[in-house]
């Protein structure tokens, strides 16, 4: 398995293959945010060989 790549994060979601944008390898991050008026998601667009990130979570 490649090393500290997204796609071992749990914060990677391919991009389903009938959507418009579709890429082998695409996908967005989706990180979980919260403030005082509550829980929000900010969502970036990565490849699944992509750099780890601050943000980076292991999938279990």
């Amino acid at each position: 398995m490649e090393a500290d790549t997204c796609k071992q994060c749990a914060q990677f979601f391919s991009v389903p293959k009938d959507a418009d944008d579709y890429e082998a390898g695409k996908a967005d991050c989706v990180l979980e945010k919260e403030d005082e008026k509550g829980k929000y998601w900010l969502s970036k667009p990565v490849t699944e060989n992509s750099k780890r990130c601050d943000s980076f979570r292991l999938k279990r």
